[in-house]
């Protein structure tokens, strides 16, 4: 009998976890064709690319949960909308901004007005990006060295950086740091 109440506890907790997404393995990614791949770094084309994005004022949290609420259904049509990876983020004049990327079947005519005024729907418009993949914890601005390992690389390549870095998070905030897949991108052109 023990037995048995065992194995059902453990059936259910099995199905309760699997409709849980505990990793990124569980999510679109923002669609990208990959030019180099020398070990962390690659050369990707990025296509066309619908973003929610808010500027992020006190902490990460704030932003993400604007964000989190227009995809829960905080928009024009009242749908809720899968999440995607990667989570970015970046800061440009002093401004730190976050954007979400909308699955790639909803098209730009379809992005649903975001309810909430400090939340904008946004379309990054193709382009070549440098990336330099790393593992850690999540920190505004990758660590200095792998900027400068991607800087020196793309100069080594004949590309020249376009912009400001953008940073790339892929993982749920309870995959242990060693394992986070988070990445530095930086948009490039040729020399």
């Amino acid at each position: 009998m023990i037995r048995l109440i065992i194995l059902c506890f453990l059936v259910t907790f099995m199905t309760a976890c699997s409709s849980i997404k505990l990793t990124r393995a569980g999510y679109e990614e923002a669609s990208h064709q990959v030019i180099i791949k020398e070990g962390p770094i690659e050369l990707r084309r990025y296509s066309n690319l619908n973003l929610v994005q808010t500027k992020m004022r006190d902490t990460e949290d704030s932003g993400f949960m604007r964000l989190f609420r227009y995809i829960d259904g905080n928009n024009s049509s009242k749908s809720k909308i899968a999440m995607t990876t990667p989570v970015f983020t970046s800061e440009n004049n002093g401004e730190r901004t976050m954007s979400f990327v909308l699955p790639a079947k909803i098209k730009k005519e379809n992005v649903p007005t975001p309810s909430n005024e400090a939340v904008q729907t946004i379309t990054r418009t193709s382009g070549l990006y440098a990336s330099h993949r790393y593992a850690g914890r999540r920190v505004e601005g990758a660590p200095i060295k792998i900027q400068k390992q991607l800087l020196k690389w793309i100069n080594n390549h004949d590309l020249q950086s376009k912009g400001d870095p953008i940073n790339a998070f892929y993982d749920t905030p309870w995959t242990p740091p060693f394992l986070r897949r988070n990445e530095l991108l930086i948009e490039v052109t040729q020399k």
